[in-house]
């Protein structure tokens, strides 16, 4: 039975192909390469560790020029007077100033230092250090205008550190920079890390600055030969050294810093360098050549059977995100990719009557959930104007039960025609206005004016959408306060736009507690919030989009402003 060449055991025999010559011209690689090229592993550890130098060195010239420039401070000058300073408060301003200053010129570099500012003639200095013995640090012996590596005690713990200072004329004021020699070792310590190799630096007669993680014995063998070789840090430049150290070879190399007068030093064992370059470069092109054809062969067949069918898939793919659900796949050749693009087209063909039968599910859920925020409102006026009713029977104001029945009855028969949700603005302010009434006659205590334009009367919108805005204006606004009130409903439209703005003068909401009731207007509603104002956001944006909906903010008057917007798409551009 023949053996069906799937894609996967093409790549199989590919690979195959593409590595035994590749073994085959290594192993001969290999056993040809056996002369190693000093001069260019020298020239690029020298270079190598003349870059790391340079970058210390950097560092370095940084501090003195932040040395070099504190003695420009303004406030250096009131150092120098400072014996003239009526107050002890003006001193230590004086002081605190000059911290922060030098802190500041510190911070600049990445290693950790110290600055001490030293005025002679006043006799007193600022530093950065935890203390300072200001008659020690800068006694006559003790200054140096070069970098010195010297050894000195923070809080009884010895400590190494290079030190230089700059002497203003007429030594005006000294200026004191040091760093530790943790600097420099940290500074190893991320060389080491990078590599193989194990650097250090060098001085005849100290103890040589490592990283921490040295092989000290072999370190150490290398400082004896450089000692015994005399190399001098004065006069040294840059050079590499060979010798034999535990039984093997290794490369000293070593470079001179001209600012710190010391030598970094990288020794590395010759065999991890050693490298087939000469005689195997034929050898290395005629391979490189090799690989490149079979490597064009290799993706032209990638291409034919697995890139162009994942370009149609992905074709696919994308068209589906953009809403083509008729997408179908073709596939001519017979393998993997042919049962791939028959399931493709069976998963769109479902996904596309899913999408129909969901879509059609969530326009019955939609006119549902309509239904059912207008049938909570119902309810919440009803139960208003029963109170209303009890309250006005209880106090034999037969005129005003009469009235609220009449319109009680009149809402009812205009709400339960459910036959259609929707209902025009004049209608909606109908409604409002008999509502109003019954509550003028119940509060008789404020006014009310409707000012709604004439081409807004006959806009379609959702019904009881104006009714419970102006239910709250009555209950939590204008009849908590105890002086006559007014409230005013009016109409504007901007083309398109239309907005019905509901506004009194009651007590209103602070601004904590309107952004509160912000926020309820766009999370769903629970068991412990009311629902009218929710509802009519809610109403407003499923039948106008998420555009609309309720906006509050307080009134001019004092009390609150309610604004209803909404864009009339049917009649984009305006009435005619």
């Amino acid at each position: 039975m023949p053996v069906k060449m799937t894609i996967f055991r093409r790549l199989i025999l590919m690979l195959f192909l593409l590595i035994l010559p590749i073994l085959g011209l290594y192993m001969y690689s290999n056993q040809v390469s056996v002369r190693v090229v000093r001069n260019e592993i020298k020239e690029s550890n020298l270079q190598h560790l003349s870059f790391l130098l340079r970058q210390a060195e950097v560092t370095v010239e940084q501090l003195m020029l932040a040395a070099n420039t504190i003695g420009r401070f303004q406030v250096i000058d009131d150092l120098i007077h400072i014996d003239e300073k009526p107050s002890n408060y003006e001193k230590v301003v004086i002081k605190q100033d000059i911290i922060e200053k030098l802190r500041l010129s510190g911070a600049s570099s990445n290693w950790t230092n110290q600055f001490t500012v030293y005025a002679p003639a006043a006799g007193t200095g600022v530093t950065t250090l935890n203390s300072a013995d200001y008659g020690a640090m800068f006694a006559e012996d003790a200054i140096t205008k070069e970098w010195k590596y010297r050894e000195t005690s923070e809080n009884g713990v010895p400590v190494k550190q290079f030190v230089r200072h700059t002497v203003y004329p007429g030594s005006r004021i000294i200026v004191e920079v040091s760093f530790t020699a943790d600097n420099i070792r940290n500074m190893l310590d991320q060389i080491k890390l990078k590599g193989k190799n194990d650097p250090f630096f060098y001085h005849p007669g100290e103890l040589p600055i490592m990283n921490r993680t040295a092989n000290e014995t072999l370190a150490e063998g290398v400082v004896d030969y450089l000692n015994g070789r005399k190399v001098d840090a004065d006069r040294a430049e840059s050079g590499t050294e060979y010798v034999r150290l535990q039984g093997r070879q290794y490369m000293i190399n070593y470079v001179k810093s001209e600012t710190l007068n010391w030598v970094l030093v990288d020794y590395v064992p010759m065999e991890y360098r050693l490298s087939p370059i000469k005689n195997s470069s034929l050898l290395f092109y005629a391979c490189i050549g090799m690989l490149l054809a079979m490597s064009i062969a290799f993706a032209l067949l990638l291409y034919r059977n697995v890139q162009m069918p994942v370009s149609q898939l992905l074709h696919g793919v994308r068209n589906m995100e953009r809403g083509q659900f008729s997408v179908r796949l073709t596939n001519r050749q017979k393998n993997e990719f042919s049962y791939l693009f028959h399931r493709f087209n069976q998963m769109a063909s479902q996904i596309e009557q899913l999408i129909e039968n969901v879509f059609a599910e969530r326009l019955r859920s939609k006119e549902a959930t309509l239904k059912q925020l207008q049938s909570q409102i119902n309810p919440h006026f009803l139960y208003n104007s029963l109170a209303f009713i009890k309250s006005m029977t209880e106090l034999e104001e037969k005129e005003a039960v009469i009235a609220m029945t009449l319109n009680l009855s009149q809402y009812y028969r205009y709400t339960t025609r459910v036959e259609n949700q929707e209902a025009t603005l004049g209608e909606e302010l109908e409604l409002v206005r008999n509502y109003l009434t019954i509550q003028n006659l119940q509060m008789q205590r404020f006014d009310f004016e409707l000012d709604v334009p004439d081409d807004m009367l006959e806009l379609r919108i959702p019904r009881l959408i104006l009714q419970p805005i102006a239910e709250n204006a009555i209950l939590h606004g204008l009849e908590p306060r105890m002086e006559w009130g007014w409230l005013r409903i009016s109409g504007e439209r901007d083309g398109a736009g239309n907005r019905l703005i509901v506004e009194d003068n009651g007590v209103g909401l602070s601004e904590d507690a309107l952004e509160k009731l912000r926020i309820k207007l766009d999370t769903p509603l629970d068991n412990e919030s009311g629902c009218g104002l929710w509802n009519v956001h809610q109403r407003l944006k499923y039948r106008f989009g998420p555009e609309a909906g309720v906006e509050m903010s307080p009134s001019p008057g004092g009390g609150l402003r309610t604004v209803l917007h909404w864009t009339d798409h049917e009649n984009k551009g305006g009435p005619s």
